[in-house]
């Protein structure tokens, strides 16, 4: 910052960098390929690839794939000032519509709005690169190739990952060395010592980098372990039934310590916690399912789940008493069924990722 204000020199070309070469790199291929370059130069240099690997991501420079996602990615690099541009504009505008508030007062709420908009998950810059995605999806009647992306694009911070990971079946290297670059990249900002942040840097790199190659051969070992035996479902309709009794625990003891029935915010830490319970449930008894078909069952199971609790919140109500018109039980259901179906494959996620090696011969 101090560099920014005191040198002029120095700040037409951060603004440069971060206004219009983001947009050169949109339009112009030839920069696109070069900026591709360095940063695979710059990997190799800091070992974060080998060259045998550097040179398998040069060899298919020109391939339309690779165009395609780095063009996609230039456009998530202009969406990394949307949301400070947006969050210090709302703050400026909502100081000035204030002159009643004392100075102190109003500048501190506008440094919360700008921090707000930090913190939350999605943010004007990553809803900008979502619909970018899903207008490329709409355009090419393409689904395929941006299944990921178009996802992630959504969200603040690993949004900007998603366009590295969704090259993760076509370009595996690739991929890999863009979210380790990218990654580490990222943490250059926190300082060591006045000194760049190496230990950060590596622990990064291990998790973007190192811990995905881990995961990927364990989850192999895992699927091909699993493979000899039949997939399993039926164990779906327990688990949510097992569910709707915990709910069922929970609401009883709140209406017996309030005689009101409990609002999702009373119990939104069951509703946090048992999803998640579901999903390591249903993985954990899938047997030879696919981790798609996994993922599935634990949505289904979700579904259920919310269904059931709800009806379980019914029938208690009744029994106390207590009256719950049609539109609040359906609106309860509905958000219960949101979240069940929404966490319930987390579950199953987390639960992969911690299951330790199989024990193959």
């Amino acid at each position: 910052i101090y560099k920014f204000l005191t040198s002029w020199t120095y700040a037409k070309e951060r603004l440069h960098y971060i206004l219009v070469r983001p947009i050169r790199l949109y339009f112009d291929q030839d920069l696109r390929e070069t900026w591709l370059r360095e940063m695979v130069s710059d990997g190799q240099a800091k070992q974060i690839i080998n060259d045998a690997e550097a040179d398998v991501i040069l060899s298919r420079i020109k391939e339309p794939f690779i165009q395609k996602y780095l063009k996609s990615l230039a456009v998530h690099v202009c969406t990394l000032p949307v949301t400070q541009v947006i969050s210090v504009l709302v703050a400026v505008l909502y100081v000035a519509m204030h002159p009643d508030l004392p100075r102190t007062q109003a500048w501190a709420v506008g440094i919360g709005i700008v921090a707000l908009f930090q913190v939350t998950p999605i943010s004007p810059g990553s809803l900008v690169r979502g619909f970018y995605v899903l207008y490329l999806v709409i355009r090419e009647r393409n689904f395929k190739d941006y299944n990921i992306a178009v996802f992630l694009g959504f969200f603040k911070y690993i949004g900007y990952l998603s366009f590295p990971i969704q090259m993760t079946y076509r370009y595996p290297e690739l991929a890999r060395f863009m979210a380790g670059h990218w990654a580490t990249e990222t943490v250059h900002i926190v300082p060591v010592f006045g000194e760049r942040g190496a230990l950060l840097e590596r622990w990064v790199f291990c998790l973007f980098y190192n811990w995905p190659l881990t995961i990927g051969r364990r989850m192999r070992q895992r699927f091909a372990r699993r493979a000899e035996t039949k997939p399993r479902y039926w164990h779906v309709v327990p688990c949510a039934i097992a569910a709707a009794a915990m709910a069922g625990v929970v609401v009883s003891l709140e209406i017996r310590g309030t005689g009101e029935l409990p609002g999702l915010k009373q119990i939104w830490w069951f509703l946090a916690l048992m999803p998640l319970i579901c999903g390591m449930l249903v993985t954990l008894g899938a047997r030879g399912a696919s981790m798609w078909g996994r993922i599935l069952a634990a949505v289904g199971c979700g579904v259920l789940a919310g269904v059931f609790c709800t009806a379980v919140m019914a029938v208690l109500a009744g029994r106390a008493g207590l009256s719950l018109p049609a539109g609040q039980l359906v609106t309860l259901g509905a958000w219960q069924v949101f979240v069940f179906a929404l966490l319930s494959p987390l579950g199953v996620i987390l639960t992969e990722l911690k299951i330790p090696d199989p024990d193959l011969k």
